[in-house]
């Protein structure tokens, strides 16, 4: 457990850690959330259940999980109130951080088993905007038919990214044949949108990776873990996880085990043929201390030397930035952001590269702001709201 010091300045960091989730990730998301963010933060019993666990398991989105998991089974319980998931129809109000800490005080060795042992898996399929407007970018440099891996893929729900409908700012975008479901998300910032409408090229192979892969059609709790990280108010988000959930069921695409700074450019070498392979990351890089990070970007570059490579991410700017990744904007106000995510790519081929950042977007793509030029550094983006003032930014951790 380390000595005291080691101990104290770790409630330290978690409490810090929960207030900034709360502040950035859950406010005008998450009403419920963004309290028991403060929650956490100011209770001692349940800092100490985290120190419990191992540190890489120390998460805001993974403790809400483990909650929510349980909860779903226990609708009776004060708590289930506040969840409209799970049917509750109670206001958040004073009522709830002392039904949460009961809740957890009652089930806390479960909590314990599920924060020590089960995986964050987050499956945001709204940011499979960012991938088709990635995709259709990397189209313009290399015309032809791509394939797809994604790493950090979960159950592999992105890889049907064009099997699914796209509304933007409420406009139909983009239609797929009988899409299971319907994607939205808002433009924003003023850059044009068009990137993210019209064709694709043709993917000819899919695949995905992940450290703990997902297997729906052959774990029957699979599917109750990836709802547990839908939040307490996303109704609508719920039913569009169970839409695309049903279709990766019916067309299942491979998703491995494997771990990114060490098996990427393996995965790239075993895609059949010479066809330009398109490496998708979402939140990947939080996941990542500096070493890591580098190991993942030197696997890209190792790939480069016998085919296209080009790394597709959806990520905090502050932690591309350290990445081998030269996009100019990204020396610029953007260096220090960590509440939003920029959305770019790296297109690396033997010693050739080309590196931009295509967009800006809300961690969970709940809106989207294009670049306004070629080589824009989104100096304008602190001015219309979109993140803070360069003096607040701070890279950091938001999966």
């Amino acid at each position: 457990m380390g000595t005291t010091d080691e101990r104290e300045a770790e409630l330290r960091y978690l409490q810090q850690l929960f207030r900034m989730f709360g502040r950035t990730q859950c406010r005008g998301r998450s009403p419920l959330y963004a309290l028991l963010s403060e929650t956490v933060a100011e209770d001692g019993a349940l800092l100490r259940l985290l120190l419990e666990t191992p540190a890489q398991q120390r998460r805001p989105s993974l403790l809400f999980a483990a909650v929510n998991h349980l909860v779903r089974a226990r609708p009776d319980h004060l708590l289930a109130a506040y969840y409209p998931i799970h049917g509750g129809r109670r206001a958040v109000d004073d009522e709830a951080p002392s039904a949460f800490r009961a809740f957890c005080a009652g089930h806390r060795d479960e909590l314990h088993d599920l924060l020590t042992n089960r995986a964050t898996q987050t499956n945001e399929i709204r940011r499979c905007f960012a991938l088709r407007l990635g995709v259709r970018r990397i189209a313009r440099h290399w015309p032809g038919p791509v394939a797809l891996l994604e790493v950090g893929a979960s159950a592999g729900l992105n890889l049907h990214f064009d099997s699914y409908a796209y509304r933007l700012s409420g406009q139909p975008a983009a239609t797929a044949d009988d899409a299971p479901v319907t994607l939205t998300t808002t433009v924003r910032g003023g850059g044009p949108a068009d990137g993210l409408l019209g064709g694709l090229p043709r993917v000819v192979h899919r695949s995905g990776a992940d450290l703990d892969p997902v297997d729906l059609a052959g774990d029957p709790a699979a599917g109750p873990w990836l709802e547990a990280f839908i939040w307490p108010e996303q109704v609508r988000e719920l039913a569009t996880l169970r839409g695309a959930m049903e279709l990766a069921g019916r067309r299942p695409f491979p998703v491995v085990r494997a771990n990114a700074c060490h098996d990427t450019a393996r995965l790239i070498a075993e895609v059949p043929g010479d066809i330009p392979v398109v490496v998708f990351t979402a939140s990947l890089l939080s996941y990542l201390d500096a070493e890591g990070r580098a190991r993942f970007t030197d696997q890209l570059t190792t790939a480069a030397r016998d085919r296209r490579v080009a790394w597709l991410f959806t990520e905090a700017p502050g932690l591309v930035a350290r990445t081998d990744v030269a996009a100019p904007s990204l020396s610029g106000p953007l260096h220090e952001v960590g509440e939003i995510y920029a959305v770019g790519t790296s297109l690396r081929s033997g010693s050739t590269r080309v590196d931009e950042v295509l967009a800006l977007a809300d961690p969970y793509v709940e809106w989207i702001a294009p670049a306004r030029t070629h080589d824009d550094d989104f100096s304008w983006a602190a001015a219309e709201g979109l993140h803070p003032a360069p003096e607040n930014h701070r890279a950091g951790r938001t999966g």
